[in-house]
């Protein structure tokens, strides 16, 4: 297992001492069906509460200034916000207040959530002023795993963190990559909690996305920290939100990024290189390079159809937690006139603009039929070797894949009102030269 697949060990993780109210237990597995309508897409006591308590505001209009204020109350030392991600703040405040339709769940959720992530912006800010040789910390070459979301990206990722050789980010340290003197434990407890909350209110999105707090997982948390992010709109309908943000300078974001990674890196260094994945750093390769100039990439493909389905089942679970008005052939329409869609060609143009050896392309299919040969060819394209230690690892993930298998995910295109020839005609070129229909 790599440092990040036990740091701490999986027998660590388990006897950590939770609170009784967060203790991680096993739930049965449920399979996810075909999505309609956020009315039944969730158990019969969120459909109650929701109902119940209608319009009520039990935390009041969403606001920045206030989430602002209370973060700064709770971290009395830690000074003021960044200016860019103050302003980014506000614009998605005001999208979740013109555009979400958030039920009673939902403004409670965005509250909890918003104030969180402000408070942990001021303490990342604070940890790298107090340190600044941190600055000066030297991050091993990264690779980027691309790719749209449900096309792979997360499997391929996970396995890459079965290579002692790969530095990647468990979820508790891009949760909150702020090091204290206690060690990561509560860092780790707090994130169980709000996962295992998580999963009491929506199983569906577990079933869909497993996560826990020790496992590899993507750098989303770092671009939340700043409020920076278009995975905002998977869990929240923000949209004027993300329009504000692809008007954005791109680097913006970035730059707050590797500040994080050199934060996390600078405790727990190890690693020849680091490995990345978000769905979303697919739209941003020129930006990417720009922060990460020896930046090499690893791209995956997926038939679009069975990818546009899965994006709308994902969307359309996670907002109806918080929101009523969702609909699963709004949500199609939506989603296939998005950035998601718009801007995926041209991110295959941008790092068809790369010299030889800085990306490797990877399909779904074959990652599938053999995940550590797939994977080796990828490394050899980049220039790297995949060692003896990481292939008996990978073997051994994918073995236990197998052996508990994830909860069926139902989803199709027709569902969410959408053609599937329309969309191998709109995407022929890509399905052509990546063979992606055989």
């Amino acid at each position: 297992m790599s440092p990040q697949s036990n740091y701490p060990p999986n027998s660590a993780a388990l006897e950590l001492e939770l609170p009784t109210s967060i203790q991680m237990r096993r739930r049965p597995a449920v399979g996810v069906p075909q999505f309609t309508h956020a009315r039944d897409s969730h158990a019969r006591w969120v459909r109650a509460v929701n109902g119940m308590f209608g319009s009520f505001a039990p935390v009041g209009r969403p606001s920045s200034d206030i989430w602002w204020e209370r973060a700064q109350r709770l971290n009395p030392t830690a000074g003021d916000p960044t200016p860019e991600t103050r302003a980014a703040l506000e614009a998605l405040t005001q999208s979740l207040n013109d555009d979400a339709a958030l039920n009673f769940i939902g403004k409670i959720a965005a509250w909890l959530d918003c104030g969180r992530m402000a408070a942990t912006h001021l303490r990342i800010e604070q940890a790298l002023r107090e340190a600044p040789e941190i600055a000066a910390t030297e991050l091993p070459p990264p690779v980027f795993v691309l790719g749209l979301f449900r096309s792979g990206t997360t499997i391929l990722h996970r396995l890459l963190g079965e290579d002692p050789d790969n530095r990647t980010l468990p979820h508790w340290e891009s949760f909150d990559p702020v090091h204290t003197p206690e060690g990561p434990e509560p860092r780790q407890r707090k994130l169980a909690g709000f996962l295992r909350l998580a999963d009491v209110v929506s199983p569906n999105i577990k079933a869909i996305h497993p996560m826990d707090a020790y496992q590899t997982d993507e750098c989303r948390g770092m671009f939340t920290n700043v409020f920076r992010t278009p995975q905002f709109n998977v869990q929240y309908r923000v949209g004027g939100y993300v329009n504000w943000l692809l008007a954005q300078d791109a680097t913006i974001a970035y730059r707050h990024h590797r500040r994080q990674l050199q934060l996390v890196h600078h405790h727990r260094p190890y690693g020849k290189r680091f490995v990345l994945k978000d769905p979303t750093h697919t739209f941003f390769v020129d930006a990417i390079l720009e922060v990460f100039p020896n930046a090499r990439f690893l791209f995956i493909h997926r038939d679009p159809v069975e990818t546009l389905s899965s994006i709308c089942s994902l969307h359309a679970y996670a907002r109806s937690v918080f929101s009523g008005d969702v609909d699963a052939h709004a949500i199609g329409a939506e989603i296939s006139d998005s950035y998601l869609l718009r801007l995926l060609e041209p991110a295959v143009e941008a790092v068809d603009r790369l010299p030889a050896g800085r990306v490797a392309h990877i399909r779904a299919p074959d990652l599938g039929r053999d995940a550590v040969g797939t994977i080796a060819n990828a490394y050899s394209t980049l220039g790297m070797e995949l060692g003896a230690e990481a292939r008996v690892a990978m073997h051994e993930y994918m073995r236990t894949k197998r052996e508990n298998p994830s909860p069926r995910h139902i989803h199709t295109s027709e569902g969410f009102g959408l053609d599937p020839a329309a969309i191998h005609e709109r995407f022929a070129s890509y399905c052509t030269r990546f063979d992606l229909l055989g």
